[in-house]
């Protein structure tokens, strides 16, 4: 039987916290005689706000140096003073958990700003907190939110959590941000010794306890890599003050485990290796870190729950997925449902194998060839082909008797469409860590080629195109509308709106995506430009065209006009031809990408209307006491639809330029 609310009240778990707040209390602020002398070297945080509840978070460690037992003291206030308490209680920690804190406080007033702080033996105090929680259901409340992904440590400095902290700051008060949706790639378990194109990472993971090292990277691999990337992240000065500021809300994408992952595989050299053992470590380490409500709600989710695995054997893998869930849903106020999905632990395998479509003469993954390998034995209505229509015709098709691909398992997605079809909210954001936009390049628009239509990369939704047309045709069948999906991974800013199907030429629109770039990982054009300068000329006229004032990114060009498009302005500079040769029919509905981008997303929600800032930064690869400033911010506007109408996306606008090719010099 799950666990209830009620059920868990007053409960002192092994992991977490469980107090409640009287009505009416006030507390003594007389210290206890008996607490340990503290650091708090990661801060304070909070997440996962209710209407009346949130979780706080700390790590505690003893100056002493023991690895006993500590004793710390948690206090809560609507005051920034502390002068008034509305709870004092004594909690412990130790070695066993890393020395982290989870506390989850029920009994609290919606809609309302608290502040928080940990103590230890005088004069041992953390920075203070400040959180909030949720308003009612029923309450008409404009919500403010900030969307993120991606933080490498390595790759660049956090000067996007500085900015949107000083922009904050400088914002009225009914436009300050509410809460953090974070999409995933919080920590990377692998850390690169140099850049693609050879120059110096900003700074330095230090050495992992354990960890496995070649030449060129060095990955966590245990429980103590785990954790030590976390408080290695959380030692930034900036990410621990955004922390401090606002409630997180978190998902996970694949760098939280490992690379491409899927279920308890890692995928190192497109190989398959289960490592069940290295999953469960991942996972306890995302549960100490990263506060979230879990157990407290029902059904959905539940903490993490420790298992013993002595190898790697295939019973293993379901041991290591099933010890944490954090697909849940979260509501703030009459407007907005929250619906957070794992798109790692139930996943099937990637629908191709590295390097098949190159075993079929073919440079990239087809369109049709995804659709064919994915769809498996539900292909085409249930008619899969015997072979493949690629190279002579005559290879079998490996997926004829396969079960169709999913990203979300199955019991997630029933989940997922049930939840979103019985929610009351207008709007339904799915906090989702993959873009659902479909990133294609029409290859078929070369005059005088046999290329057909190319799925980039499998790993994200578009190598599950099976499942992207059930839950989109699951929504429009079931009349749900007002579904945002606010996505990460692709290290760019995107925007665009999603149909039924990508392949029906008359399909028609049903929800949205907005991708977010990355905080400080490098953005994906820098990959594309190091790959194709360096092992695939024939390619970077679809990557890059170089001018004598620097290098201009055509794969935007390639992602929203066509490849025919790219190649003709690489060929010739003629700024015109995007508009005359595009748009690229294999990307239906997509209206903006920046590929150079790191920054965050702003996303405003009432009534009537969803409002989306895509904010780019200057280059924070180098160490700063300023917060960088802000290159451009395309902005969107998107109107709430209603049974029997479609999403109808306005922009991008821009603030302060535009990115190329929106401006061409």
């Amino acid at each position: 039987m799950p666990l209830t609310r009620r059920s868990l009240l007053g409960l002192l778990s092994s992991s977490t916290f469980f107090l409640t707040i009287a009505p009416g209390s006030v507390m003594t602020t007389e210290l206890p005689a008996e607490l340990s002398s503290l650091d708090f070297p990661q801060g304070v945080a909070s997440g996962d706000p209710q209407p009346d509840a949130v979780m706080l978070w700390t790590r505690a460690v003893p100056r002493s140096g023991s690895n006993g037992n500590v004793r710390l003291l948690l206090q809560l206030s609507t005051d920034s003073s502390f002068s008034t308490l509305l709870l004092q209680e004594e909690l412990h920690t130790g070695a066993e958990r890393d020395f982290t804190v989870r506390a989850y406080i029920d009994g609290l007033t919606p809609d309302t700003q608290y502040h928080y702080r940990f103590l230890g033996a005088e004069p041992s105090v953390s920075r203070s907190g400040r959180t909030r929680t949720a308003p009612t259901p029923g309450q008409a409340r404009k919500v403010n939110l900030a969307f993120s992904s991606c933080q490498n440590f390595e790759q660049s400095y956090y000067g996007s959590w500085a900015r949107m902290l000083e922009e904050d700051r400088a914002a009225a008060e009914g436009d300050r941000i509410h809460f953090v949706l974070h999409l995933g790639d919080f920590i990377y378990e692998r850390c690169w010794a140099r850049r693609l194109d050879g120059s110096a990472q900003s700074r330095a993971v230090p050495p992992f306890p354990h960890g496995v090292a070649t030449p060129t990277t060095r990955d966590a691999v245990s429980l103590a890599d785990y954790r030590h990337l976390y408080k290695t992240y959380l030692s930034d000065p900036h990410l621990q003050e955004a922390r401090a500021n606002w409630p997180f809300i978190c998902t996970w994408d694949d760098h939280e485990f490992a690379d491409d992952n899927f279920q308890s595989f890692t995928t190192d050299d497109g190989q398959a290796v289960l490592e069940a053992q290295r999953k469960l470590d991942a996972n306890q380490a995302w549960f100490e870190y990263i506060p979230a409500v879990l157990d407290e709600l029902q059904q959905s989710a539940h903490d993490f729950r420790a298992q013993v695995l002595e190898q790697d054997h295939a019973t293993h893998n379901q041991a290591a997925v099933d010890s944490l869930h954090i697909y849940r849903k979260l509501g703030w106020g009459k407007y907005l449902d929250i619906v957070l999905t794992d798109s790692r632990s139930y996943r099937s395998p990637p629908c191709l194998p590295a390097g098949f479509a190159a075993s079929l003469g073919l440079p990239l993954n087809p369109v049709e060839l995804v659709a064919i390998a994915d769809g498996g034995s539900a292909y085409a209505g249930g008619n899969p082909p015997a072979t493949l229509p690629f190279g002579d015709g005559t290879m079998a098709n490996p997926a004829k008797d396969r079960a169709p691909g999913s990203m979300l398992g199955l019991q997630q997605r029933a989940w997922f469409l049930n939840t979103m079809k019985a929610s009351a909210a207008p709007w339904k954001l799915w906090a989702n860590a993959l873009p659902l936009m479909p990133l294609r390049l029409d290859m078929s628009s070369l005059p005088l080629t046999e290329y057909h239509d190319s799925v980039f990369n499998i790993d994200g939704w578009a190598g599950y195109p099976y499942e992207v047309n059930v839950v989109m045709r699951q929504l429009e069948n079931d009349g749900t509308t007002g579904v945002v999906s606010l996505s990460g991974d692709h290290h760019m800013h995107g925007a665009g709106t999603l149909r039924r199907s990508t392949t029906e030429a008359d399909a028609l629109p049903v929800a949205v995506d907005f991708t977010v770039a990355g905080i400080s990982s490098s953005p994906i054009f820098e990959d594309l430009f190091s790959a194709a300068n360096a092992d695939h000329p024939d390619f970077a006229a679809l990557v890059y065209r170089k001018t004598d004032s620097g290098i201009e990114p055509v794969w935007n060009i390639s992602m929203l006009y066509g490849v025919l498009a790219a190649y003709t302005y690489s060929k010739t500079g003629l700024g015109a031809v995007t508009s005359w040769l595009g748009p690229n029919l294999a990307n239906p509905g997509l209206r903006y990408v920046d590929t150079t981008a790191n920054g965050y997303g702003l996303a405003s929600f009432d009534a009537e209307e969803l409002r989306v800032q895509l904010v780019t930064m200057q280059d924070c690869r180098e160490n700063f006491e300023q917060p960088p400033a802000i290159r451009h911010v395309a902005q969107f506007r998107l109107p709430l639809w209603r049974t029997g109408e479609r999403p109808l996306l306005a922009g991008p606008e821009f603030d302060g330029g535009a990115p190329f090719p929106f401006k061409i010099p």
